[in-house]
Parts: structure tokens; sequence; C-alpha cells
């Protein structure tokens, strides 16, 4: 007999999806066998026509073929441009994610005799904003759940619920959660509340940061090993093998990882024309390579627990793991140092198992109570904001109020975006999506220190974002400390948007002269506008590096409302800083400036970051 009412829970993943559901016999909350062999699948989807889209296994078979239409994390899309276009044609980003979550809603039903699910319920990043949280909404309602029967819920949250199941904790407990997963780090801390629930109290995330990094730096590794054998592999891997062959190498690679979460060596196999080449990898020199990628996860673990109040380990119930890349042992030693570590089956599939224990708790309570909300599920810092208001903001900032991303580590995690290592030197997806150039994504509340004048003044440009056309106002929207350390400011024009644009020079008797070059016109000058829609495209470009292709260093304030990409210009002389800033929309580039550490230091004395 068919179930009357089921749940399905999705977790879907930058490079892994998982997804659980109300058993079909036992009624109690399982996982769902995405494959013959496992309960993860590939987030990649394979866009051969926008209404003919593979996924999982399927998408990254026919990537062998033709690697045109291949797109490995979809969910790297979400929150840039609302359109993609890969291999020839336009489409909304919801369509790639509509695909994958219609596969898993596919296999639940048939799991179910045929009984599609009464209730559906989504996890996603907690710092998301509204905006990127309706894509997932809209990609299930285009996979043919209605709008209705769909939830969403924090990963986080999600995890805690899980977690919850075996361990009983008392009101105003706090747990942190650090979920390191293919392609993104996130690490939340979480309250207990008086009924039962959680509350998230901080959160930060790193979109740069996953797995596929750890991947990157064995591939170059098994590189540098390959090329003292022998150079011409090297070239021969770069330029000549084929898709097959890199991903044969790609998945001996990742096994090998995974093995030595349990074994003190593995061996990692590469096809070469001589025949198979191995390479034996021991863990001492597998923790020596990722310990810089380690590091940083554990600076960004340290700084959210500073955020919620947490000082000493004794603070915390628990650090609870989650994520394929949270079994690495030496990751696993090192957050012992900040909390008492806590895992618990699968870290894989915990986010979407928690998720769906928590709509039964929540159908169970009350009658009336029902699943939450998008909006409800958020934290309280982030409820208080007015309705669709944009990328949320923490409730408190770390010591130095300044997130830096080293332009080695942003740039693995371009490349883990599509694929990694040597696959990504190949240009198996180099080109493959071309991002437009637009984003219809409200801007979020200006920060209190921003110009009043700056935020009421403006007018509505071309694309129907408010853009700033008058010149005192667009002054205005300078920080003060900037402000006062230029002169000579002029107008330049307008921009396609009918923003009006304008350049000042840095005075030469200002507190960020001796950060200049000082050669005067020609460079030490910024010129800046103000486009809502512009900034908030702007700074996501930064954040993925597109202008750079990854090689510029990125430093972004702790809210993530302003972020500075700092590049080299040799020909020039001089290095040079683009910059946007959602809130007031400000867009602004810095020219003249003497060093790579004069540029870090412009844009905090200056106030910008």
């Amino acid at each position: 007999m068919a179930d009357a009412a089921w749940t399905l829970a999705i977790d879907f993943g930058t490079s892994n999806s998982a997804a659980a559901h109300s058993g079909a016999t036992s009624g109690g909350i399982e996982t769902l066998s995405l494959s013959h062999a496992s309960h993860l699948m590939p987030s990649a989807v394979y866009v051969e026509h926008p209404d003919r889209i593979s996924v999982g296994d399927a998408a990254v078979n026919q990537a062998q073929r033709d690697p045109s239409g291949f797109v490995a994390a979809p969910k790297r899309l979400i929150g840039g441009q609302p359109t993609v276009t890969v291999n020839g044609h336009t489409f909304p980003v919801s369509m790639m994610v509509a695909a994958v979550i219609g596969a898993i809603v596919h296999r639940g039903t048939a799991a179910h005799a045929g009984t599609p699910p009464s209730r559906l319920i989504l996890t996603h990043p907690e710092a998301w904003s509204p905006q990127q949280i309706q894509v997932l909404v809209d990609a299930a309602v285009r996979a043919g759940i209605p709008a209705a029967a769909i939830s969403t819920i924090s990963e986080p949250r999600a995890a805690a619920a899980h977690y919850s199941r075996s361990h009983a904790m008392h009101p105003g407990a706090r747990i942190a959660v650090f979920d390191f997963g293919g392609g993104t780090l996130d690490v939340a801390v979480l309250t207990v509340a008086g009924d039962s629930t959680f509350r998230v109290v901080a959160a930060r995330g790193d979109n740069g940061l996953g797995g596929k990094n750890i991947d990157a730096v064995v591939a170059r590794w098994a590189e540098e090993r390959l090329g003292d054998r022998d150079p011409t592999l090297v070239q021969w891997l770069r330029r000549e093998a084929t898709v097959d062959v890199v991903q044969q190498m790609q998945d001996s690679i990742r096994r090998g990882k995974e093995l030595l979460s349990e074994a003190p060596s593995a061996t990692i196999t590469v096809p070469t024309p001589q025949g198979r080449q191995t390479l034996q990898l021991t863990r001492d020199e597998f923790d020596e390579m990722i310990a810089p990628a380690v590091d940083q996860a554990i600076r960004l673990t340290r700084a959210t627990l500073l955020d919620a109040g947490i000082h000493h380990p004794d603070q915390l119930t628990a650090l609870y793991l989650t994520g394929g890349s949270s079994r690495i042992p030496l990751i696993q030693h090192r957050l012992g140092e900040l909390g008492p570590v806590a895992t618990l089956d699968d870290p894989k599939t915990v986010v979407a198992q928690g998720a769906a224990v928590t709509a039964r708790a929540a159908s169970a309570g009350t009658g009336n109570r029902g699943v939450p909300v998008a909006a409800q599920l958020m934290p309280a810092w982030q409820q208080q904001r007015a309705p669709m208001t944009g990328a949320p903001r923490p409730p408190t900032a770390s010591a130095d109020g300044i997130r830096t991303d080293p332009p080695g580590k942003r740039r693995w995690g371009r490349l883990a975006g599509v694929t990694v290592g040597v696959v990504a030197t190949m240009g198996i997806a180099a080109g493959a999506v071309a991002l437009i150039a637009r984003d219809d994504a409200v801007p979020p509340t200006p920060r209190p220190e921003q110009s009043t004048a700056a935020t009421a003044a403006g007018d509505t440009g071309k694309d129907g974002g408010r853009v700033i056309d008058d010149e005192t106002a667009l002054l205005d929207a300078l920080p003060t400390a900037l402000r006062s350390s230029t002169t000579e400011c002029r107008k330049s024009g307008f921009t396609a948007n009918d923003a009006l644009q304008m350049s000042c020079q840095i005075a030469d008797d200002s507190e960020l002269a001796p950060l200049m070059t000082g050669d005067g016109p020609v460079s030490d000058y910024i010129m800046f506008n103000v486009d809502d829609n512009q900034a908030q495209s702007e700074i996501v470009n930064l954040r993925n590096g597109i202008y750079t292709n990854g090689d510029g260093e990125l430093l972004e304030n702790s809210a993530r409302t302003a972020a500075g990409e700092i590049t080299e210009d040799p020909s020039a002389g001089f290095f040079k800083v683009r910059y946007a800033r959602t809130g007031d929309g400000l867009v602004a580039s810095i020219y003249g400036l003497e060093s790579l550490a004069d540029a870090r230091t412009f844009l905090t004395r200056s106030g910008l970051i």
C-alpha cells in the first residue's frame, strides 16, 4: 500500500547531495539511497539543452565525452547572477538546481510506491540571503513540488537536530557545527532554547575552502612526483590527456585521501602513455601539505567561537562535525583544541537526516504548528532585518573585523567550483559557464555609519535599481576618512546605467598619501560611483575572482557587505584595488598603491573595509 504522506529532506551540496525520508516500511527517518551503491550523488549537471539536463554520475560521464555543457557545482552559482550561459544556452540558475532536486524526488517517489512526498525540506547555508534560499524553493517548484509543501532549514540547525537525537542538552547549552564539505566550509554556534529548539548565535563561512582544495593540493603533489620521474608526463597530463584519464586520476586522489583517514598510507594511481604510474602518499606527507588549508579552517572556527563569546573549550558542550572532509584526522585533532569534538555515523548525510527530524518534530508538537518557513528558520539577528534585504549580517565582528583570502586559497576555490587540480589546467569547464553581468537581488540595509545623504539621494538607473546622479550625494557616499583625504574631485562621466562617476586625487598631505606611489595624476586616485545593482553583481564577481582569474587578494569585512580585490599592475608599476559595497551601492577603483601591504592598509584606514 502506498504511503498516504511522507517527508523528504534534501541537502543540496556543492559537490554532492544527500537526502533522508520517513521510511516506507519503518516509518522512521532513514537515509535515501541515491544510487545502487551510495547515499550520495554528485551535484554536477550536464546541459545539453535547458530542457535536457543530466545530473549526478550521468553528467560526469557525459563530461568525459564533451565538457562544454558540464557544470560541476551549480550551488556555487546561487547568489550570483540569476541566469547562466552553458553550452550556448542562457537560462535561470534554478533550472540546474531543479534538475538535481527533481532526480532526488524521483528516487524518493519510487521508494514510496509512486507516491510523491507530501512535504519537502531543503537545507541551505546559515549565511544565505532570502534571495538565495528562494532559488532553492523555485527549483523545487520547477521540479514539480507545490510551493505550499516546501520548507527550508539552515544546515547547522539541521545538523544540531540530528545530534540532539542521541545527546540530551539542557537549555542554554552551546554547541558548534563544523560543516566541511567538498566545496565550502561553514561554522555556526547554536544555543539550546527552552523549547528544545536551537538558536544560531554566530555563523561564518568560506565558499572557497573545501575538500576539493585538498584534492587540488594532492594533485599538485602527484604532478611534482611524476615530474621528478619524467617532466614530459606533466606536460602530457596538462595538455594532451583525455578527460577520462584525468577523471581516473581524480578518483584515485579522492579514494586515497579518504583512505588516509583510516590508514597510514595510500596509493595514488595515474594512467600515462608509459602505463600506470603509482605514487605512495603517507599520512605524514598528507598532513604537511594540507596544513595551510587546515590552519585556515581553524582560524575561521576560532573567529566564529569568539563571535559567540566563547573563549575557552569548557564553554562549549560539543563541537559537532559534518561534511566528508571533516573525517580527516588532522582536522579532528586541531579542532580538539577548541572544544570537545563529536561525530555521528556518516557525516555526509547527517544534515539531511536532521532536516527530516526537524520536520517530524515540528509537525508532532502541535497540530497547527507545521514546518517553519525560511524566514522563521533564520537566526534572530537576520530576522530583525527588513524582509528581502539581501546578504545577512552576523551579530558581532571578530577582533580585527577583516576577512582575508590569500591569493592561492581563493584560486583553489575557483578551480574547485568546476573541477580540481589538473582538470582545471586542461580547461574541462573553463569558459563552460559564462555568467550574465546582472544581479536582481535587493541590496541589504545600509550600515549605520554610512552617510544618510548618500542613502537618501539617488535616482533610478536603466536597470531599475537605485543610482546616484548628484555630485554632492556621491561624495557623501565615501567614508569620512577617505573623503577627507581626497582633492581635485571632478565628474568623469556617467555609467551605462546612468550613475554619475567621479574621480578624486589622493591629497599629498593626507594620512593615505604615504600608501601611494606619489606619481601624481597618472596614479594616486580613486574613481567611484553608486549603483545598487552594480554593487551586488560586482561583489559576487570579486569573490569569484572573475576579473583576475583568482590571482588577486580579496579582503572583506566580517559582515561580507564590502569587498576589495588587490592586484598588481606591473606595466604601471603600482597596485590597484577594485571595490564594491552593498548597502549603499558604492563601487570604486583605487590606483597607485605602493605595495600589497599598502593596499591592505588603504582599505582599512580609509574606512572602506
